[in-house]
């Protein structure tokens, strides 16, 4: 098998990424007469990737797995879904019913449904403790959720109750699932013990695996995630005569490949990492494990590590994940095992998985991948067209950037000035910040771009004066050669008595009013951003602080707050841009 890893910097979450589920994308408009048939080949093409994070926000992204760049993608290609109150710790979908469930720590789970365009709230289940797992089976149809205290729960997918347990067991329920006929369901614990019991809730079996192993911490089965087609449900095909095997990971790295409860003779495999996270291929071929390698050395970086193995126990391919600042976090296979998305806390990896030998001509082009800074220098390589093509393919991303309009790094100047093409929308969320951290000059308001669970900062405002709504908005990115012009262009902007020069205003500047010693204070501030937008100043995008010494626009208004005019301060923009 050949992999490689996509060259996606933008790829990447404000805070830490905790779960992570796919799955395909149906048409947005079904035929009414004849129905929908799944055709794997389209269908697994596109799809949704859904992320819980530490902030408590669902992040709905599109993605998408082939080349073509003038497809036609949907009008909104990212949600962020709000209303737990503490971090996810889960995301499943279910592709059947295309629905979407999550669940924070403090229990409470939501069950989100698309309608109109917008997701909702369609069912919550709140038992004041806290969820270890949650599972739907292969049709779709029933939920299994698994509590701390070691009550059990089987619903349908429209939120009745079907059975429920408490089980009286001195360890506590870690992961649940069902079987791929969805005929029992499994119970994994921290004692190492694998209970089983049937679809009607009766015990069938309790099995304790290897003692020295530790706490169970996630199972997956070699199947299909759902049963997508309607001959799949018969229990007379040959989908339910195969033999699936049980992958049963515990906490210190070793997993139990099973091909039953009662297996007497289990594959062991141990994998040397720690803080794993399984899950088998939709073609039930591979088992993708990645985690930490485990060293007894302290270090501030980890060596975080992929591992394929069959279903045989066989390694197949090990590799490094380019990422040691965080320990991996969440791993979910997607476009029909074409993709493997692997979150390292905040940022995403995208892997490009093939189960064939890759092809001398792959492995040139992705040497010379490597050696290109973007596709814009394919076209001038004195290669033949098929060749450069591919070269061209080899850069396409799984998260579309442009047409998810995320802002390209060292591009932020250019993406807040012009407005999206293609009748999209961008959605923001606007953030004010505390007053306290601002001394005495006015409140600062930053405008984020919501973006896979996060928020990408795009411009920031102070307000200037406080009797009228005024505000200036400064520059988003500031290259190296403007730093000299920025004393310039605040002397410029402020008159003597250290105020705005507008035609209509009587707006307080930051400094003019302020005592020695705040403006001392407020300069080492500024100094501190402008060294540190120096050093990193490709990173400028995506840090929480968007500089302030760079003025690109002014909004100034009349005493009453109706009517606004819209000054451009930057070289690149005219005077006058306009008025509401």
């Amino acid at each position: 098998m050949h992999l490689h890893f996509e060259r996606n910097l933008n790829a990447k979450c404000d805070c830490s990424i905790l779960s992570l589920t796919w799955m395909g994308k149906v048409p947005d408009e079904l035929p009414e007469d004849e129905g929908w048939k799944l055709s794997r080949t389209n269908y697994y093409q596109e799809g949704w990737l859904a992320a819980g994070n530490v902030r408590g926000i669902v992040g709905v992204t599109f993605t998408t797995s082939h080349w073509r760049k003038n497809s036609e993608f949907p009008l909104r290609t990212n949600y962020n879904l709000r209303g737990h109150r503490s971090e996810i710790i889960l995301v499943k979908w279910n592709e059947p019913y295309q629905k979407l469930a999550s669940c924070d720590s403090s229990g409470i789970i939501f069950v989100w449904i698309k309608y109109d365009g917008r997701w909702s709230i369609e069912l919550i289940n709140d038992r004041n403790t806290p969820v270890t797992h949650f599972s739907w089976s292969h049709d779709g149809r029933m939920a299994l959720i698994c509590y701390q205290d070691g009550f059990v729960l089987v619903g349908s997918v429209a939120g009745q109750r079907y059975w429920s347990s408490m089980l009286s067991l001195e360890s506590t329920i870690t992961c649940g699932l069902w079987t791929p006929d969805d005929q029992q369901v499994y119970f994994g614990t921290t004692s190492g013990r694998l209970i089983v019991m049937d679809v009607h809730g009766a015990m069938v079996s309790q099995i304790q695996l290897c003692q020295d192993f530790g706490p169970i911490v996630s199972m997956a089965w070699s199947c299909e995630k759902f049963k997508m087609e309607e001959n799949e449900s018969d229990t007379t095909s040959p989908y339910h005569n195969r033999g699936f095997v049980l992958a049963v990971c515990f906490k210190n790295g070793n997993i139990l490949l099973m091909k039953s409860f009662d297996d007497v003779s289990p594959i062991q495999l141990q994998t040397g990492l720690l803080g794993v996270c399984i899950e088998w291929s939709n073609s039930r071929q591979l088992l993708a494990v990645a985690g930490t390698k485990a060293s007894t050395v302290p270090s501030d970086s980890q060596t975080n590590v992929l591992q394929f193995y069959s279903d045989n126990g066989v390694l197949i391919h090990s590799t490094a994940i380019p990422y040691r600042q965080s320990n991996v976090t969440a791993l979910t296979w997607g476009h029909n095992d074409k993709r493997l998305f692997i979150a390292t806390g905040c940022q995403m990896h995208i892997a490009w998985v093939s189960r064939r030998i890759a092809s001398l001509q792959m492995l040139s082009g992705l040497k010379t991948h490597m050696q290109l800074k973007s596709e814009s220098q394919v076209p001038a390589l004195p290669l033949p067209p098929r060749i450069r093509v591919f070269l061209s393919n080899l850069f396409a991303q799984t998260i579309r950037v442009s047409e998810c309009y995320l802002p390209e790094i060292n591009q932020m100047r250019q993406f807040v000035s012009r407005p999206p093409s293609k009748n999209f929308r961008l959605y923001c969320t606007m953030i004010r910040h505390d007053e306290d951290t601002n001394l005495t000059a006015g409140t600062c308001y930053t405008l984020y771009l919501e973006f896979l669970g996060g928020l990408v900062p795009l411009l920031k405002g102070k307000r200037t004066s406080k009797i009228k709504p005024e505000f200036v908005i400064f520059d988003p990115q500031v290259e190296e050669t403007e730093l000299l012009d920025v004393t310039k262009l605040r002397l410029n902007d402020v008159s003597p008595n250290g105020r705005l020069t507008s035609d209509s205003s009587d707006s307080d500047m930051d400094d003019g009013c302020a005592s020695p010693r705040v403006q001392m204070r407020q300069r080492r501030c500024r100094r501190a951003h402008e060294k540190r937008d120096l050093v990193e100043i490709d990173d400028l995008t995506y840090v929480d602080i968007l500089p302030e010494y760079a003025r690109l626009v002014q909004v100034t208004s009349n005493i009453w707050g109706t009517k606004f005019k819209v000054h451009g301060l930057a070289k690149s923009l005219p005077e006058n841009l306009g008025h509401v």
